[in-house]
């Protein structure tokens, strides 16, 4: 326990002296204010016909007639998608900022358990990315209040608070194979370019029908319509994370790391 005490301490010193938590708190930010200002544009008419094209892209994503649980709704699918990509970068950074800096083998020659090192990195990222998605709910939410939305009861929120919940912590959940990329790609690149592709993938699966299997399409059906998920499409996505997070652990206790 304090070995991995130790390493989360170490974990946490690094995130924080780095600039890597400024940049993507601004960039979890701009979400809920894009998603904010899209509904303020597309429930002021007037204001919506000087903007030209934003005005019609608002009015496209129906927001014209929203309320609060149409508002959640959409912030909730921004933390499936907007918020799926920071967490992935978080991932990835913090993974493959020891093979990018060529720290990783004087990381592996101290005196602690490889799986303690990465136990502590999949707290930091999770945490990291928690902390993500509470900041582009709370400025969601104020928001939302500051724009008056009708049918805001306290039903509604909470319902919406929960489904944005449960989107973001299936959205964490299926992050570590990321993590595993982060390795065999020995940086940054592989686990980018890979959650490009599957962001395409989930979308592409959602419009076939196949989203409620495809793991990484499962936090954005959450968002959008729970009831096309069975029991299944959550079982994929924990098998899934546990799936990366042990790729990752083999990958760092027995990979030649000779780099």
């Amino acid at each position: 326990m304090k070995e991995f005490s130790d390493m989360l301490w170490v974990e946490t010193r690094k995130a924080i002296r780095s600039r890597m938590p400024l940049f993507t708190g601004i960039g979890a930010l701009f979400m809920p204010l894009g998603i904010a200002f899209l509904v303020f544009v597309a429930t002021n008419p007037d204001l919506s016909r000087k903007l030209g094209l934003v005005g019609a892209k608002a009015n496209l994503m129906a927001y014209a007639t929203t309320d609060w649980t149409a508002y959640m709704r959409a912030l909730a699918q921004t933390i499936a998608a907007g918020g799926f990509f920071i967490f992935c970068f978080i991932n990835s950074w913090v993974f493959g900022r020891e093979f990018a800096d060529h720290t990783v083998k004087d990381l592996l020659a101290v005196p602690v358990r490889r799986g303690s090192i990465l136990l502590a990195k999949f707290a930091v990222t999770a945490l990291w990315s928690a902390a993500l998605a509470v900041e582009m709910l709370a400025v969601g939410l104020v928001g939302g209040a500051l724009m008056g939305l009708p049918n805001g009861s306290a039903g509604a929120l909470a319902r919406g608070i929960l489904a944005a919940g449960a989107t973001a912590g299936l959205t964490i959940i299926v992050i570590p194979p990321f993590a595993f990329l982060a390795g065999v790609g020995r940086g940054y690149l592989l686990p980018i370019g890979a959650a490009i592709l599957a962001i395409v993938m989930a979308n592409l699966s959602a419009i076939l029908g196949w989203g409620a299997y495809f793991p990484w399409a499962v936090p954005g059906l959450v968002a959008q319509d729970v009831s096309a998920l069975t029991p299944a499409s959550y079982l994929i996505a924990i098998l899934t994370g546990a799936a990366g997070a042990f790729g990752a652990y083999l990958w760092w206790k027995y990979a030649d790391q000779n780099r």
